[in-house]
């Protein structure tokens, strides 16, 4: 079962995704207490990364470190047009989606 790393901003959010990461038949995974976004990617094997745009680590450095350890980034928000976060993916060459989404379209993002 692989494992895919959620960074929401809020826990209902991650909640949600995390219950949609299942319905894939994936492991959700969420960072420990006192565990930094760079550790949990460098030291686990994730197949996905869906991360919130606003998220306080969002940067181009860590979908960079999220390539190189071979998992592949997701920009979502739970907040902006679906517009907005098409773009800033599009800048960054990576897959987006906003909230509300149905659990067949969050799968399709999940996919390689």
């Amino acid at each position: 079962m692989g494992n895919v790393l959620i960074l929401a901003r809020e826990e209902v959010v991650a909640a949600l995704l995390g219950l949609m990461v299942e319905l894939r038949g994936l492991q959700p995974r969420f960072l420990g207490k006192e565990e930094s976004v760079d550790d949990a990617i460098t030291h686990r094997a994730f197949e996905a990364v869906v991360i919130d745009c606003d998220h306080p680590d969002c940067n181009e450095h860590l979908l960079e470190t999220i390539r190189r350890a071979g998992a592949m980034p997701v920009l979502f928000s739970p907040s902006r047009m679906q517009a907005e976060v098409r773009e800033v993916a599009a800048r960054h060459g990576t897959r987006s989606f906003t909230l509300p989404t149905d659990p067949d379209s969050f799968g399709k993002m999940l996919e390689a």
